[in-house]
């Protein structure tokens, strides 16, 4: 996969959750407001947060890595193009064989 194409999915997928994240957060908050009734259980805030925030939090540090692992093939890639690079030495079974006379 060539790198802009890998990192225009990245951003697209990265948008998606950040979405994805306001629209539980905004339903956990939405949630709150509602009158419930007594003969239904409910949970605490706090456990209601925690299961909305958690999941954020661990998708950013997926998300993180990832970027980390784009950044890091981007680099890796441009390194090896090097158009101006030139070895001084001759590689192994890269020169053709000496001609006979």
């Amino acid at each position: 996969m060539n790198q802009p194409l890998a990192e225009a999915i990245f951003w697209i997928a990265a948008v998606a959750c950040v979405v994805a994240e306001i629209a539980i957060l905004w339903s956990t908050y939405a949630a709150r407001r509602v009158e419930k009734s007594d003969l239904v259980p409910s949970a605490s805030l706090g456990g209601e947060i925690s299961w909305a925030i958690i999941p954020a939090v661990m998708l950013a540090v997926l998300l993180a890595a990832t970027w980390q692992r784009i950044e890091a093939r981007e680099t890796r890639t441009e390194m090896m193009h090097h158009s101006g690079m030139h070895h001084s030495m001759p590689m192994a079974g890269m020169t053709p064989p000496a001609s006979r006379r």
